[in-house]
This record gives structure tokens, sequence and C-alpha cells, in this order.
């Protein structure tokens, strides 16, 4: 039996977390717990948010509204609000199916993804449904369905057009599981620079020691508006933004969260993930970076060949031109992990700054090459031409400071502005010759016991990298904390037979 309790507004957000506040009689005659899913219903708006329950913040026959949901719904104070315990919907049913080994059909995996985008399901639910990926995995049509329902339980936004472009809209995507994620920021400058119309979104860290999204708000604001989106790229003609602060696919930020908490990610969920972010951007063209090589998320070429062919079968269904990059990687992109350090080498080489990441710029040329002449912006064989030019002249640096000014960025940030931690921990190499290898688990466990994401002068600066001559004693890496105890688990966590191969 639903409730119907009067609305009062709190002065506490949670994000993009939905939460309410009932008193303990009222939780108990409608007898739900703490941290539960209800319906909340006003008028022609239902939500499904989490209970919070209390003896003192509310009243009997009152319900606290976190900030999020009065401003965002417009629920004014003191009216009657439905508060109802949700019937268990045909995805419960559909997930219980697939975990006993059968397959669904295409309305179970809309009604699933439906039900994770509007938080319908409980954090345990999606986790099992997660765990399918696993064991018993996906058909062809089900990943279709699923990526389709992905992207639908969000909104999809529409950038043709925009300045002349037609229909071409382009983008980049790695599928990550390696340090240093200075390319994106570069490459976008130097397509957008080209005349591309480019709306790049990006994540936080799930399995590295930084996203895109953290090494970029470093220097300019990457949560937008849908409205703030379109003027950025209408102005700039691409947007370097956080996904998740606008309402595109939703059901994969869910997921994400429960994959985060676990720390795992399985290739059909990468495949689905991506796929329906960039149906969401409204890209029409796409380059998905491949880096594979031992401690990568792609050890086995097999493995390689295998994503690549699903990538470009799953696009072509939606309509989407795609292009796979495959690179061999043997550690970070850059000299610097961390939030602060990656960007400090982005910047580099967009400054052509002598101290820039040689390695890094090779994979942006590389990859702006086969965008440029994959799209018709370049004849065959003379793409790089163009990057560089690009590079070289300033204009892709010029470009990237007019998006982050048109995004709210107050001021032009140069690469030696950026400071790391205060606290400096040097190590040494313990031996000579050939530096061939750095183990990316062993960075992401160092980053991370120094505070990286979360800490943004945290991090590691490799002063040496794969495929240069180390002599004993030699200064490798330098690590950077901000308080003595990170500093200590940093240092702690580091095994130089597992982390460095000569």
């Amino acid at each position: 039996m639903a409730l119907f309790l009067k609305s009062k507004k709190v002065d506490l957000g949670a994000g993009k977390d939905l939460f309410i506040i009932v008193h303990q009689h009222d939780a108990d005659e409608l007898g739900i717990n703490e941290g539960e899913i209800v319906l909340l219903g006003y008028k022609d708006v239902e939500l499904y948010v989490k209970v919070i329950i209390t003896d003192s913040e509310v009243a009997i026959g009152e319900v606290g509204l976190y900030e999020e949901i009065p401003e965002e719904y417009h629920i004014p104070a003191g009216r009657k609000v439905m508060i109802d315990i949700p019937k268990a919907g045909k995805s419960l049913e559909a997930i219980k199916k697939k975990i006993s080994g059968q397959r669904l059909n295409e309305e179970e995996i809309l009604a699933i993804m439906e039900d994770i985008g509007s938080r319908k399901l409980k954090e345990t639910e999606v986790a099992f449904f997660v765990s399918t990926f696993f064991n018993p995995g996906f058909t062809d049509d089900e990943i279709k369905w699923m990526t389709k329902g992905m992207a639908e339980s969000g909104e999809i936004l529409e950038f043709k057009y925009i300045k002349n472009n037609k229909d071409l809209v382009v983008d980049k995507h790695s599928i990550g599981g390696t340090a240093g994620k200075g390319v994106t920021p570069i490459l976008v400058s130097i397509l957008a620079a080209n005349g591309l119309v480019v709306p790049n979104s990006s994540t936080r860290a799930i399995t590295s020691p930084a996203g895109t999204t953290d090494i970029l708000e470093t220097v300019l604001p990457v949560a937008l508006t849908k409205k703030k989106v379109y003027e950025v790229v209408e102005k700039t003609g691409a947007c370097l933004i956080w996904g998740g602060s606008l309402y595109l696919a939703p059901a994969d930020d869910e997921i994400i969260n429960v994959e985060r908490s676990l720390k795992i990610q399985e290739f059909q969920k990468v495949l689905v993930s991506i796929v329906a972010k960039k149906i969401a951007m409204g890209v029409t063209s796409v380059l998905i970076d491949l880096p594979y090589g031992r401690g990568s998320k792609l050890e086995r070429p097999d493995d390689l060949e295998f994503l690549a062919r699903e990538f470009e079968k799953l696009f072509a269904q939606f309509g989407i031109k795609c292009v796979t990059y495959k690179r061999v990687v043997k550690g970070p992109d850059g000299n610097g992990v961390g939030p602060i350090l990656e960007m400090r080498d982005c910047l580099r080489v967009l400054e052509r700054d002598d101290q820039r990441p040689k390695g890094m710029e090779e994979i942006v040329l590389g990859m702006a090459t086969e965008i440029f002449e994959h799209n018709g912006r370049a004849k065959k064989g003379e793409g790089k031409k163009l990057a560089q030019e690009l590079l070289d002249s300033g204009k892709a640096l010029t470009k990237f400071w007019d998006i982050a000014k048109a995004q709210g960025a107050k001021s032009v940030v140069k690469a030696e502005d950026l400071k790391p931690g205060k606290l400096v921990h040097e190590v040494l190499a313990p031996k000579g010759g050939e530096l061939k290898y750095i183990s990316t688990r062993e960075v992401v466990e160092i980053a991370r016991s120094l505070g990286t994401p979360k800490i943004k002068e945290a991090g590691i600066y490799f002063n040496k990298l794969p495929g240069q001559k180390v002599e004993k004693g030699e200064l490798l890496m330098t690590l950077y904390a901000t308080t003595p105890d990170r500093m200590e688990d940093g240092i702690k966590a580091i095994d130089l037979k597992k982390l460095f191969e000569f």
C-alpha cells in the first residue's frame, strides 16, 4: 500500500544519486528498510530513489527530498508525494533467466537497460547482471539489443551539420588499460583545428591511475549541461567533457559504478559501453584505439583481432564508420602518470616543449593520420604531414584553449604551471642496460597507493621509458605525493623486479 507524504526540501546533495529521507514510523508502515529503492510519484514525475530512515530529520508524514529532486523535477515543498514499493519488473526475471544460461530476447534486454538506467534495480541486482558477461556471455543479437537499449536509456545528441560539416561527426575512444591519458586532448585539438566536428566525452578512471576526465579537470570544467555542450561545439567545433555529467546512456554509468567497486571489466561489456556512448554522442565516424601487449587489457593477438572485428561489426549495425588503431604497448604512453603529470605531458606536446613525450606525440600523429585519411580530409600518405603542421604551427594548441575557455576555463595554463605533489621520492636504476618494459599493473598499484586519481598532484614521473638506455644508479622514476603516509604507501608498493624489465 502506497503512502502519501508531505514534501520537504533538505539542504543535502548526493550528486547523481537520488535520495529521500523518511521517518522510521512511515518506513515501518510501508515495510521498507534503509538503502532500499522505492518509487516516488508527483504529478507526472516518477523516480526510483534510495531511502534514508531517521527519527529526527523529518516528522511523521513528511518526506525529505535531497536538493537534486525538487530542483530538477520541480517538486515544491509542502506537496503531497506518493511513496511506494516498486513491483518486480520483467528485468529481474530476465536477469535470473540469463544467470541460468538462457538467451534473452530484445524485449527482455531493453527492459534490463531501462531499469538499470532509471536506477530501478539495486546495485546487487546490477552486479548479478554484470556477472553474466563472464558466464554465460551474450550472443551477437543480445549484444546489439543491449547496445541499442543502453544508448536509448538516456538522451541522444545530434551534431550533424554544425559548422557546415554535413553529416561527419568524428571521435576517438580507447579501450584503456594503459597509463597516460594525454592522447585524447591532443588528438581532439588537432582534428578540430582542421575543422572537423569532434564532440568527445570521456570517463573517470576504472582500472587505471587516471581517466581522461580526471586529467582534463585539472585545467578546465568537464561537467557541462546539454545546452552548454551544444554551445561549446557550435562555437569551437569540439568539446572535451565528462560523459557522466549528461544523461547519456545512464545504464552504462550504473554498470560502471559496479565495475569500479569490483575492479573488473569484460570485453563484451567494453564493446557495448563504447558503442552505446558514441551513438548517444551522435558520432558518425570513430577511431577505436586498441593498445595491446603484456600487462595490458589485450595480451593475446587473438583477442586483439577478435575485438577489432567486433567493434567494426557492431558500429556498422548502427551506421557508424569505424577504423581500429592497433598498437603495441610496453609501458605508459607518456612520462607522467597521475592527473597533473599527465595533463602536463599533454600540454608539453601542444606547446612543442623540448621535454614533451615524443612517443605519445607519435601515437597521436598516427591516429590523426588514420582519421584524416579515412574521412577524406587528406589523401593517402598525406595525413601525417597535415597533423604535424597543425601541431607545429600552434593551431592545435590554440584550438585546445578555445575549447577550454568555451567550457569555462578562466585562464590559459602552461605546462610549467602544473605542479605535482611537494613530497618527492627518487628511484634509481638497480642495473644498467636497455629498458624493455614497464608493467602497467605495477604502475597502477603504485599510483593508486600514492592517491591517484582523487589526489590530482599525486603520481609518478618516469624519467626513462622503454627503448631507452639506462646506466646503473641513473634516475628511473620520481614519485610525488601530498602526505607522508601516501608517500610511504607508494614506496611500499614498488617491486622493481616486477615493475621494470631490462
